[in-house]
């Protein structure tokens, strides 16, 4: 396995960068502060996925400063020559991801997850241990520079104990054990309850065979009484058939009692009815004769009643003539009016027409008089142009002065104005002026040029004084042709105003002669409301005549009903009265044949046989329901029984279980985790203590203790003596914590591994044997040990690594 390079966009100090690493020993070196550690960071990062915050408290930290996001991609070759590329963002939605190379590309694995791709880079490092690739990271293959010493160093023996165990994969056996304490309190709990309820459930079950013997007396009992219930209930069928028959001849007397009293009821309401409608008929009767006496009068209502219609019809006309006329007379003197006022109107109007056409045309000829602005607004471009002419004139003679004033102080200084370097034409001489001459006739020329400049400047202002004149005459010239146009508009309207009141004097003539002729109209109908007058005074007169006939006509019309209706109701009677007659006879004879006494006696006789076959139901169903609570407690006794047994069963197997439990922690779980962790120390320290002897180069052992405690050991005065924690020197401890983790790193399978400043607290000899130990492990030396790595990364300042590197890098 072989990490071949790294790329770092906006990662701390790195905002571009991109390191390309060779198998075997690679250096970083640098000054403090360029981001060497930042690579090991980024590495652990992208590759084995630590958490940036490991690194710095907020993760906004570790991206460039003005940066919003960072990417880290590193690529690395497997063990069978597959080359992948892991990278993964920092920042707001950043991905892990993980491409494998085909052709000249990379195609991202589908991976459902970050915990998925963990397990696959796991994979292609042959990283199997059960603990995360970030803590494998963070403990043993790349710790951080400050955290190095790491658990190697911790004063608890407990805590040492539980990293170390876990690192190695071992803790499993311990925690076991530990787990498993509380499965076996668990177990006996359970055999010790299931033991307290079967003892429960037992002196229940020993009531069973009491509780049957009492149902079988009971299921007797319910027979006997069964047999008692039949008899009754025999008796009871022939009394009820006795009573039914009685209850019968009883109803059918007291349904024709009823039947007589209703036919009674209905005689002496039929006979009422007759003397009433007898009344009525009397009436309609007095009705005709009252009819034929009030006829006359009715009739010349009616006449009366049509005679005014006719004349109404007469009079409505009379209105709707009277009404035309008015209007006729309304419409005659709106057109009078109108005419006058448009008489009036059209004759002002042509007159202030006639004036302000006057006036406008004068006004337009004034305009036009005064030829001189046109004049001098014509030479205003030309004006502008002799103008722009003297400025220019004026510029050029500018330039010229201040050449003569150059030359002239030039000249004072020696210094030829035309090569611009010392005259020697001048040299020890006074200097002759030759400028003052030039600048003088300039003076005069600026001055006739300024006089010319001004002239023109007024005549431009003129120009364009005429031009803003002309300009102001045309715009008045436009709106007073826009007057004139408007004049001639108003002029042609007035005139078909004056054409239309010929049409309106003929429409008054018209509507004068139509009034006359509906005067005409009216004459016919000058007496119709005398005539009205006179015919309601007759139909008035005969009012209360025409009232009384029609307020008998009602009964007069129904005499023959109202006879007819008598005449029904008196036959009708007649047959109800036969019916009664007939019911009282059938009434007698069941009276004679029926005995109240006897019927009272039967009923009697039926309430207690009814009462006493209630008392036997309701003791045989007291006797039922205690039959159901004696079969209900029967048969869960017998279920308790039954659960009896299957708690027995599970107590016995909880007994084994108990047992089984109890060996596996005796006997298998305390042991394996110790002798586990004593066979690994003894490998390590074996490997350990070869590196550190070619580190120290001392006679000094290094052993790897109980609760993985550094120790070493050598002989004093033919004694052993053993040291360890805070008897051990800085640089003792360093090079046995060196020692341990490169041979912890071989034990666990990493085949790279990272070193930040690993020769901190060492001295020169221990640094350069260092640098020895890496180089002899590389080559696989067998006195140091045999080769394991792939690729070994270093940061370093020590000069000693730069004999043993296979690449130096260093970062600016």
């Amino acid at each position: 396995m072989q990490i071949l390079s790294i790329s770092l966009q906006n990662i701390k100090s790195h905002r571009d960068t991109e390191l390309h690493f060779v198998k075997g020993i690679n250096v970083l070196s640098g000054e403090n502060g360029v981001g060497k550690s930042t690579i090991f960071e980024a590495i652990g990062y992208a590759m084995f996925g630590v958490d940036a915050r490991d690194f710095v408290g907020n993760i906004e930290r570790f991206i460039t400063i003005g940066a919003k996001k960072g990417e880290i991609s590193v690529t690395f070759a497997t063990d069978d020559g597959e080359n992948y590329r892991v990278s993964r963002g920092v920042g707001a939605g950043s991905k892990w991801l993980l491409a494998r190379k085909i052709a000249d590309g990379f195609e991202v694995e589908d991976h459902s997850g970050a915990a998925e791709t963990e397990a696959r880079i796991k994979e292609l490092l042959k990283l199997k241990s059960g603990r995360a690739l970030a803590e494998q990271y963070k403990l043993v293959i790349g710790p951080f520079q400050n955290e190095f010493l790491g658990p190697f160093v911790l004063r608890q023996p407990t805590k040492r104990q539980d990293a170390f165990d876990e690192i190695l994969g071992i803790d499993a056996w311990r925690k076991t054990y530990s787990s498993t304490r509380t499965l076996l309190s668990t177990v006996r709990n359970r055999i010790e309850v299931l033991a307290v309820e079967i003892k429960g459930r037992q002196e229940q079950v020993d009531t069973l065979p009491e509780k049957k013997k009492e149902l079988a007396a009971l299921l007797r009992e319910v027979a006997e009484w069964g047999k008692e219930l039949a008899g009754k209930e025999k008796g009871l069928a022939g009394l009820e058939k006795t009573l039914a028959g009685l209850d019968e001849h009883e109803k059918k007397i007291t349904s024709l009692k009823a039947d007589c009293r209703v036919r009674e009821n209905r005689i002496r309401d039929g006979e009422a009815k007759l003397v009433e409608q007898a009344k009525r008929v009397k009436e309609s009767e007095q009705a005709i004769c009252a009819q034929e006496k009030n006829k006359p009068g009715k009739e010349a209502y009616e006449a009366a009643e049509a005679a005014l219609k006719t004349l109404r019809e007469k009079e409505k006309r009379k209105r709707e003539i009277e009404k035309d006329l008015n209007g006729l007379d309304r419409e005659a003197a709106r057109l009078a009016q109108s005419l006058a006022h448009e008489t009036e109107e059209t004759c002002k109007t042509g007159e202030r027409l006639a004036v302000e056409e006057a006036r406008l045309l004068k006004e337009h000829r004034e305009l036009g008089g005064d030829r001189d602005p046109a004049r001098i607004a014509a030479r205003l471009a030309e004006a502008r142009k002799e103008a722009e002419k003297l400025r220019s004139a004026g510029g050029l003679l500018e330039g010229r002065r201040a050449g003569l004033l150059e030359g002239r102080e030039k000249l004072a200084e020696g210094v030829c104005p035309f090569f611009k370097e010392q005259c020697l034409n001048v040299a020890g001489k006074a200097p002759r002026d030759v400028f003052s001459t030039g600048i003088d006739e300039l003076a005069r020329e600026r001055e006739a040029l300024d006089k010319k400049l001004a002239e023109a400047g007024k005549e431009v202002a003129a120009a364009e004084k005429a031009a803003r004149e002309m300009e102001a005459i045309k715009v008045r010239g436009e709106g007073i042709e826009k007057q004139l146009t408007n004049l001639a508009k108003e002029k042609v309207d007035n005139g078909t105003r004056r054409k239309s009141l010929a049409a309106i004097a003929r429409e008054k003539e018209e509507a004068e002669k139509k009034a006359a002729a509906r005067k005409e109209d009216l004459e016919p109908y000058k007496a119709i409301n005398a005539e009205i007058s006179k015919v309601e005074k007759q139909r008035d007169g005969n009012q209360a005549a025409r009232d009384a006939f029609f307020a008998n006509q009602k009964d007069a019309r129904d005499l023959e009903n109202r006879q007819r209706t008598m005449k029904d109701w008196a036959g009708l009677l007649e047959k109800i009265k036969a019916e009664l007659a007939g019911k009282q006879q059938e009434l007698a004879g069941l009276e004679k044949d029926y005995d109240p006494k006897r019927h009272a006696e039967v009923r009697v006789e039926k309430d207690r046989l009814v009462a006493g076959i209630a008392t036997i139901r309701q003791k045989i169903s007291g006797l039922d329901r205690d039959r159901l609570r004696l079969a209900g407690e029967i048969e869960k006794l017998n279920g308790i029984k039954a659960e009896i047994a299957a708690k027995a069963a599970e107590k016995k197997s909880c007994e084994a279980k108990e047992e089984l439990v109890r060996f596996l922690r005796d006997r298998i779980f305390n042991s394996v985790s110790a002798q586990l962790s004593e066979r690994f120390r003894e490998e390590i320290s074996f490997r350990a203590d070869r590196i550190y002897r070619n580190i120290a180069e001392t006679d000094e052992e290094l052993y790897w203790g109980d609760k993985y405690r550094i120790v070493l050991r050598d002989m004093v005065a033919g004694e052993l003596r053993e040291r360890s924690d805070d008897q051990l020197s800085g640089g003792q401890t360093m090079s046995a914590v060196v020692a341990l983790r490169l041979a912890l790193l071989q034990t666990i399978g990493s085949r790279v591994a990272f070193f930040d400043e690993p020769t901190s607290n060492l001295d020169a000899a221990r640094r350069e044997n260092l640098a020895q130990a890496f180089r002899a492990i590389d080559v696989g030396r067998e006195e140091v040990t045999e080769h394991w790595y792939d690729q070994l990364f270093l940061i370093s300042h020590d000069v000693a690594f730069a004999e043993v590197t296979d690449q130096i890098i260093s970062l600016e």
